[in-house]
């Protein structure tokens, strides 16, 4: 996940708006709106297949030497999730202005809404 993690890294989103430089503001918009949705489209995949992973790992837990390191991997897992949650919230605070009112649900339980 660390590969997508950095889609939403200071340099990246630095590197992004910089290539928006000279379109049109509803151009920029829309590229925003993309960008954040495509973000989250990722976080979605990531999540589904660390939800797969975990169905194997479950076989593991039948051997008491692996706790340990099914926990913490479980636990790293959790970490990146919501680290990505909440850079995806980031971006939509930062580009609140450009962004007017969207909605973004990131998953079944949180949805961003960029103030009108």
């Amino acid at each position: 996940m660390s590969r997508l993690l950095d889609t939403l890294s200071q340099n990246q989103l630095q590197t992004f708006v910089a290539g928006l430089s000279g379109l049109a503001p509803e151009e920029m918009r829309k590229a925003k709106v993309l960008y954040i949705k495509n973000a989250i489209s990722e976080y979605r995949a990531v999540r589904d297949s660390y939800k797969a992973a975990w169905i194997v790992q479950v076989l593991f837990m039948l051997v008491p030497l692996f706790w340990p390191i099914l926990y913490l991997q479980r636990k790293a897992m959790r970490a990146e999730e919501r680290l990505f949650r909440e850079r995806i919230s980031n971006a939509v605070e930062v580009w609140k202005d450009d962004l007017r009112g969207e909605q973004f649900a990131i998953d079944e339980t949180e949805t961003v809404t960029s103030p009108r």
